[in-house]
């Protein structure tokens, strides 16, 4: 697999493909702690309804730091790792906002 379709795919974990799966596959027999490329593999094995998938997802879950992200990739038709970072820090600046307004008793 070349990198531009892994960049490809990395950018649109949605359109990734039953055949793209199994070229993910083999980029992780080499490269085993790529944690988005595992990512990716099992949005596209879930996508294809494939009996993989539950093994899949238990591995993927335990080399991957953040399971949140991973539920919100698997489980979300589009996903943009941009737009919850960008929602985090305006639910943060609103959270810092308001304890500066509170006055303190």
């Amino acid at each position: 697999m070349k990198q531009e379709e892994i960049t490809y795919l990395l950018q649109n974990p949605a359109a990734v493909t039953l055949d793209q799966t199994a070229a993910l596959q083999e980029v992780l027999q080499q490269y085993p702690y790529f944690q988005a490329a595992r990512a990716v593999r099992l949005k596209g094995l879930k996508n294809a309804n494939s009996l993989h998938y539950n093994k899949a997802l238990k591995i993927t879950a335990a080399y991957t730091t953040d399971r949140g992200v991973l539920f919100d990739l698997i489980t979300s038709d589009e996903f943009n790792q941009n737009q919850i970072a960008e929602q985090i820090r305006k639910h943060e600046q609103q959270e810092k906002e308001f304890s500066e307004e509170t006055p303190e008793p």
